[in-house]
């Protein structure tokens, strides 16, 4: 068991060492990469478009809320977990979240790049709340944000913010490393930075 971990440990090292090298020439390379930081108040910020009756069995509610430009933010939120989008038309894609009770923070880092002057964002990282009680985890999960009408936001990879040092720049470097050619439905978002067996998994509906 604990030589298995240690072969799992070493292969996310070499991972997280190619990912460092790569993102340096996507720097050089590409146009100027940077963040815009959005805080939203859910309760005000939001427009509900669809929500369970107060007195119904569970809880559920979908969220439709302003982004960067012509962009959008929708949450899903049911039975305690959280399934997040972000793109231009307004459209909720397949059921994305941790497999435990989760909730998310209210401030959205969009990332993009700056063409012509305007920020274009191409990935979100977001901070979740994973689990309950003493058992609760912070992990920021990097999704990729959806610009034509037939494509979808999908989680990317997530960073245990809990345990990870530099959670935030690893985040950045998997948003913009890997969110732009993600395919949604095929890959699957892996967990960087520091990871056991303890580490949550993510679900997708139909997967």
């Amino acid at each position: 068991m604990m030589q298995s971990f240690g072969i799992w440990i070493a292969l996310l090292f070499a991972a997280m060492c190619g990912l460092g090298s790569n993102i340096g020439a996507l720097a050089q390379d590409g146009p100027e990469v940077d963040s815009t930081y959005w805080e939203y108040n859910w309760e005000t910020d939001c427009t509900v478009i669809d929500a369970s009756p107060p007195e119904g069995p569970g809880a559920y509610a979908q969220l439709l809320c302003p982004g960067p430009g012509d962009l959008h933010l929708m949450l899903s939120d049911d039975d305690g977990r959280i399934s997040l989008d972000y793109a231009k038309h307004p459209q909720f894609g397949p059921w994305e979240s941790f497999q435990t009770f989760n909730d998310v923070a209210r401030t959205v880092e969009w990332r993009g790049q700056r063409l012509n002057g305007d920020m274009v964002p191409f990935a979100t990282i977001h901070r979740w709340f994973v689990g309950a009680g003493e058992q609760q985890r912070q992990f920021l999960v990097v999704n990729s944000v959806a610009h034509a009408p037939d494509a979808e936001s999908c989680m990317v990879g997530y960073i245990d913010a809990s345990s990870t040092p530099d959670a935030n720049k690893m985040a950045r470097r998997v948003a913009d490393k890997i969110a732009l050619g993600f395919r949604c439905g095929e890959d699957r978002p892996r967990a960087y930075g520091w990871v056991d067996p303890t580490t949550p998994r993510t679900i997708r509906a139909g997967h």
